[in-house]
């Protein structure tokens, strides 16, 4: 993955050079400048670089002000759509000093950069008489902001369209705010309001009664009426959209759907449908992220060339992994469409390894109250201003949660703990083997390390050490099986070469060789097992010669909680290993010393 980041910032460094090569990133807006806006510091310019920007500040710094501003540049856009007047947040009106921004773009009509300014003015509709406190309009250049004005042209044959002002930008713009992208079942399961009929007395209720026409719309592929309210035919998301989903969320989906209805209460909303091997589902139990990402990744592949597009704070509801996998994505999809993304965020991860040129700090002048910013930011120092700091963590994951809180231990005695973050994954050691190992080894990724219990442990397997003839993709199917002790069903182009299914395999059995580790007993539990705690316990005899006659060391455990606390559940289980391990770390035994080993070499 990172060395998939680091490829696709250095092709689109070699595509935007604005001098040489605008005609790749047409209609691109190269800065945008604010005289008199909001919160802003007066003139404040914010400078477009690089295809993709990223905003960073605290909360209240500007960030979402900074994205509406941009959405309601182009023509037929306006900002209004978010920052509109009302009794309780009325907007300043200054007849002489508006609230304006202003910004660049290169004009093929003119052959030359031009500058468009947009004003928020009143105007008085003819027919109604009333007043539109929040009607934004393109207007003269103006004198006193000292823009590029159309007479001042060096060609006397001026093409541009109109006289006196400059054309706004045309170009289809795509904004979505991962805070408040809401699927039509959340608008009306959170915020819609209680029915009170003969028939339906709860939110559920309503949800019962009009999910058979949801149903019903997406298995038959098929607009749905009933009375006012409607389901849209569903769009099936393409192969390829899928496998992006996949790769993002490391989901195994067969089939996404995705529809716009009004079934609920007549708001109209989208909705999901996910299938797997397993089970189909909708967005009513997926997560938000995963909804989001679905709505995100349909709308990238839907999108216009040279569209602009704005995210919100897209990390909300995303593990760190997807985070960065959405951004490689994102970043194939500029290369492609030529597309101009820019990002609020607050994650470290969303920034991971990009250019100075493409990260910006908005923050607050204490001094002066207002919004101000800083340009041309290392992604390491980016979070500085909101208190936090990128760290260059190593990341391992292990099947299960007793085996973090064993390598936890170890590191909170020997270790500096900022270096490390231990993860168990919840969908156990198959989903390892074919998920993550799968994943890690096609993005090379070297921050990541596996650490299994011991009864997964086979001989590894070294690829400096095989020949030309077992470097075939049968034969390395047969070896990584022998290897993982299950077959491993790789995702491969239906275009694949030989060639490029066995790199691919050759990668899997190399990160396993460098990346993956065993400790040192079958299960955890034996690890930190210590008869002497049951001998020198208050448990009665029976209770004791019970335990010590059990062969399985989770049922020992397991009896053990019982006998202290008179219940085994979770938590009470969770209170009894943590207090073997207390004991078992103070006695540095050989375990503890495998396991302090393979952080060293972790760590190295």
């Amino acid at each position: 993955m990172e060395s998939e980041r680091k490829q696709l910032i250095s092709d689109m460094k070699g595509m935007f050079d604005r001098d040489s090569n605008r005609t790749i990133f047409k209609k691109f807006i190269e800065y945008i400048r604010f005289p008199f806006f909001k919160n802003f510091e007066k003139d404040l310019k914010v400078n477009f670089n690089f295809p993709i920007t990223f905003i960073v500040g605290q909360n209240g710094s500007g960030k979402s002000s900074l994205l509406h501003a941009l959405y309601g540049a182009p023509r037929n856009y306006s900002i209004a759509t978010y920052w509109f007047d009302t009794a309780l947040d009325p907007i300043e009106y200054i007849k002489t000093n508006r609230h304006c921004f202003i910004y660049s773009y290169f004009a093929e009509y003119s052959r030359k950069n031009v500058e468009v300014i947009k004003l928020r003015i009143q105007v008085r509709d003819k027919k109604t008489g009333k007043i539109n406190l929040d009607y934004w309009e393109p207007s003269r250049p103006y004198k006193k902001y000292f823009m590029i004005r159309p007479q001042e042209s060096d060609d006397k044959r001026d093409t541009s369209p109109t006289k006196d002002r400059w054309n706004p930008i045309t170009k289809s713009v795509y904004h979505m705010d991962f805070r408040y992208s809401l699927s039509a079942y959340d608008k009306y399961f959170y915020f819609g309001s209680k029915p009170n009929t003969k028939t339906l007395k709860s939110k559920q209720d309503v949800i019962r009664k009009y999910a058979s026409k949801l149903k019903k719309a997406f298995d038959d592929n098929a607009d749905i009426y009933f009375r006012t309210r409607k389901v849209i035919k569903p769009i099936t998301i393409t192969v390829s959209e899928i496998e992006e989903i996949r790769y993002i969320l490391g989901k195994d989906y067969t089939e996404t759907k995705i529809t716009t209805h009004n079934i609920y209460d007549k708001r109209m909303g989208f909705a999901v449908r996910f299938k797997t091997d397993k089970i189909t589902y909708s967005e009513a139990y997926a997560g938000s992220g995963e909804t989001a990402i679905v709505k995100l990744v349909h709308d990238l592949y839907s999108a216009e060339d040279y569209s602009l597009v704005l995210l919100d704070e897209p990390e909300t509801s995303l593990h760190p992994l997807a985070q960065k996998r959405l951004i490689n994505f994102i970043l194939n999809q500029i290369k492609k469409k030529k597309l101009q993304v820019i990002i609020s965020t607050h994650s470290p991860d969303i920034i991971e390894g990009m250019p100075p040129e493409a990260i910006k700090i908005l923050y607050e002048n204490p001094d002066t109250r207002k919004i101000g910013i800083i340009e041309n930011v290392y992604p390491e120092n980016a979070f500085v201003h909101i208190g936090r700091t990128v760290t260059d963590k190593k990341i391992i994951l292990t099947e299960d949660k007793l085996a973090k809180m064993i390598i936890d231990a170890i590191l909170q005695k020997n270790y500096d703990t900022e270096l490390f973050d231990v993860v168990y994954h919840p969908g156990g050691v198959s989903q390892i083997k074919q998920k993550e190992i799968t994943v890690y080894s096609k993005e090379d990724n070297s921050k990541h390390f596996i650490i299994l219990d011991g009864d997964q442990q086979k001989e590894k397997i070294d690829i400096t050490e095989l020949s030309d003839r077992e470097k075939n993709p049968l034969t390395l199917k047969s070896k990584i099986k022998d290897l993982v002790g299950e077959e491993i069903k790789f995702s491969f182009d239906s275009n694949a070469t030989n060639q490029q299914k066995k790199d691919i395999m050759l990668k899997y059995i190399k990160y396993h060789f460098n990346h993956v580790f065993f400790l040192p007993k079958n299960i955890p539990e034996e690890i930190i097992w210590n008869d002497d705690l049951v001998t020198n316990s208050d448990f009665t005899d029976e209770e004791k010669e019970q335990i010590n006659a059990e062969s399985s060391y989770k049922k020992k455990f397991a009896l053990y909680a019982l006998a202290e606390y008179g219940s085994n559940s979770a938590d009470d289980l969770e209170k009894i290993h943590k207090k073997f391990i207390k004991r078992w770390i103070d006695k540095k035994n050989e375990d503890y010393q495998s396991i302090d080993n393979i952080l060293k070499q972790i760590k190295a």
